[in-house]
């Protein structure tokens, strides 16, 4: 009878270490089940981060590369970096003249907790020390680092992010947070992968600026061609060098390149904020002088006829100087068109040379012909 509770008491207790070890590997199992759920779904979300990035760069360049104005360019750049790299301020600036200067306007609020506005940052292009991955401050408020860069008072967080265009540094992206260690490594990767394309749409916008000022600039001069002038006149006189021909023939093209200059340099040195000065063709130049009156273009005219007329020249040896007539046309009636204005000016013009040059006409109407009474017989 023993023997037999003693086999019975064995085989339970085989029965309950077999359960335990069946729960142990049931545990195992399910925590090892467990574990791979949550890879699953951390490569879940990580391939949808991926997509979302993906799909943001690939915007990001499409509406980089359509669009030509640097504002709409630094707009698109914050709203993409909103929806990627969180953060509570940002602002863009592009080197001009040698410092930064601000564009677009600012994403998310422009001011700080106490009212005040974002600083502009205090650096030149060699202060700057472009760095080729983003500058992450974590304590902005008390790193000195941060100082140049402008931290609004409520940030304390920052990220600078250099523009990069092929040989050159045109700009910095900043980013503040008011969130601590708020910008990861991931999120500075991205921010200059954005950052990145946006540099070569500013890059672009700059140089379409710049071809479209030297497409309305007079190459030897330096001041506006006639195409420019064309579409900016409403109220002129015109300029006309007396005997250029002559200068060229007796000196040589080249000497008379240097009068031009000479004498563009002292029409550009004349005129106001308001003018409008453009070289209309050989030694032809043209003058728009907003609210001036027929005397007061008048007197302007004498002032760089005596100017122009007191420049001495030097070819091999031999001083010449030249002289410039002017002809004046004052706007009519409110639809007065440029070309009407201008004929009026070349009119009188070509009297000032007929009167015999170097000097300046206003013009007038044509006197009204007054038909001859037939004398009685």
């Amino acid at each position: 009878m023993d023997d037999k509770v003693e086999l019975l008491q064995r085989r339970l207790e085989r029965e309950r270490l077999a359960r335990k070890q069946a729960e142990m590997i049931i545990e195992e199992k399910s925590r090892e089940l467990y574990y791979k759920n949550q890879e699953l779904e951390r490569a879940v979300k990580a391939e949808h981060l991926a997509r979302k990035e993906a799909d943001l760069l690939r915007q990001s360049l499409e509406a980089f590369t359509s669009k030509l104005d640097i504002d709409e360019i630094a707009s698109q750049l914050k709203s993409i970096l909103m929806q990627l790299v969180p953060h509570d301020h940002s602002a863009v600036y592009l080197f001009k003249g040698g410092v930064l200067a601000p564009c677009g306007q600012a994403q998310g609020s422009d001011k700080g907790g106490d009212g005040a506005t974002v600083c502009t940052p205090s650096l030149s292009p060699n202060g700057a020390r472009p760095s080729a991955r983003p500058i992450i401050i974590p304590n902005a408020q008390n790193d000195p680092q941060a100082k140049p860069w402008g931290v609004h008072p409520d940030s304390e967080t920052l990220m600078v992010v250099h523009l990069f265009a092929p040989g050159r540094v045109v700009g910095c992206l900043i980013l503040e947070s008011r969130q601590a260690d708020a910008f990861t490594p991931t999120a500075a990767r991205l921010a200059q992968a954005i950052a990145n394309e946006a540099s070569i749409a500013f890059e672009n916008s700059l140089l379409y600026r710049e071809v479209e000022r030297l497409s309305a600039l007079d190459a030897l001069t330096g001041i506006n061609n006639r195409r420019q002038f064309d579409l900016l006149a409403n109220v002129e006189f015109q300029m006309d060098l007396d005997h250029f021909k002559r200068v060229n023939d007796t000196h040589g093209h080249s000497v008379g390149d240097k009068v031009l200059v000479a004498v563009a340099d002292v029409c550009r040195r004349a005129l106001r904020t308001e003018d409008i000065l453009a070289r209309y063709g050989g030694e032809e130049f043209c003058f728009v002088l907003p609210q001036t009156d027929a005397k007061g273009a008048h007197a302007f005219a004498e002032r760089i006829r005596i100017a122009i007329e007191g420049l001495a020249f030097d070819s091999n040896g031999r001083a010449f100087s030249v002289t410039a007539s002017f002809g004046v046309s004052e706007r009519i009636a409110e639809d007065d068109s440029p070309g009407s204005i201008l004929e009026r000016s070349d009119q009188a013009l070509y009297e000032a040379k007929g009167g015999g040059r170097n000097r300046v006409v206003i013009w007038k109407p044509p006197e009204p012909q007054i038909e001859a009474l037939p004398q009685a017989k």
